[in-house]
């Protein structure tokens, strides 16, 4: 765990991103018994119930004001749409 936490806090980039992503799904397809949310919704609420959470927390490190929240959106959203 202390490793993909490393690796999140070293993505600086658009190809760092697209890696981790590219990570995430093959982790998925690789071991979903270790993934505690293994459909859409389930996936989707658990970062709505995180971010609720972890904002308010006192081991919140985010700078909530800084977030580009209407493009985190919009990368979600296309998700859905795009082949």
């Amino acid at each position: 765990m202390d490793d993909i936490r490393k690796q999140i806090e070293e993505i600086s980039c658009k190809e760092d991103f697209l890696s981790f992503l590219s990570w995430l799904a093959s982790d998925f397809r690789a071991s979903p018994q270790e993934w505690e949310n293994r459909t859409v919704d389930q996936y989707l609420e658990a970062v709505r119930s995180w971010v609720e959470d972890f904002s308010t927390c006192e081991y919140n490190d985010v700078d909530w004001g800084r977030m580009e929240y209407s493009i985190m959106a919009r990368i979600l959203y296309m998700g859905k749409l795009y082949e």
